[in-house]
């Protein structure tokens, strides 16, 4: 299994990403004003261990046998490197006829305890947020930890893309990537559409 998006997943600045002055960051703070509330499922990650058809998150890695693991406890997500494949998602779908041709911010608060995987890979090393945007079965916008910082040990602070979503957008994918060695833990993941105040991080394709 090899996403289309994942192929280069760290070397999006010169192939899927137009930022702008806000910075690659990502996690810069900008005043932001919504037009919505949260419009993720299940932000508390209270469906992880529950049947499949009423998990709001799922879980796929780049093959071979399970690499990571994940649990939550009190609304924190811990998502850990366990194995040798080099990444792993835990992704959602959004609704895209309330989000298509709008401005999004996705975000989450994260804590890093990352390292270098103990087998090498060029994805790039790594976690922290994943966006993708289709129409139809092309992407047209992709941001993969585009935000500072994505590696080593931090202590809590948000992560955040803003991205303009095309209007034929057909597909919206977001979710958290982990191709590093170690841990990161997630909370209070959030998408919301953007009224005004802050500019985008990430532009179509």
């Amino acid at each position: 299994m090899k996403p289309q998006a994942l192929a280069r997943p760290i070397l999006v600045s010169g192939l899927s990403l137009l930022l702008t002055a806000c910075g690659s960051g990502g996690n810069d703070a900008q005043n932001c004003e919504y037009a919505s509330g949260n419009l993720l499922q299940d932000s508390t990650f209270s469906t992880l261990d529950k049947p499949k058809r009423e998990q709001a998150w799922r879980y796929s890695q780049h093959a071979g046998e399970k690499s990571f693991i994940y649990s939550a406890q009190n609304g924190i997500l811990r998502f850990e490197k366990t194995g040798d494949e080099p990444w792993a998602l835990l992704t959602q779908n959004a609704d895209t006829e309330s989000t298509k041709g709008q401005r999004i911010e996705y975000s989450a608060e994260l804590k890093l305890d990352l390292k270098d995987p103990r087998t090498t890979h060029g994805f790039g090393y790594g976690a922290g947020l994943s966006l993708m945007a289709k129409k139809n079965n092309r992407v047209i916008l992709s941001s993969s930890l585009d935000h500072e910082p994505h590696m080593g040990i931090h202590g809590w602070h948000t992560a955040r893309v803003i991205a303009d979503l095309p209007k034929g957008t057909t597909y919206l994918r977001l979710g958290f990537l982990h191709q590093a060695g170690g841990s990161f833990q997630i909370r209070n993941p959030s998408l919301r559409l953007v009224a005004g105040g802050c500019e985008a991080t990430v532009t179509e394709k």
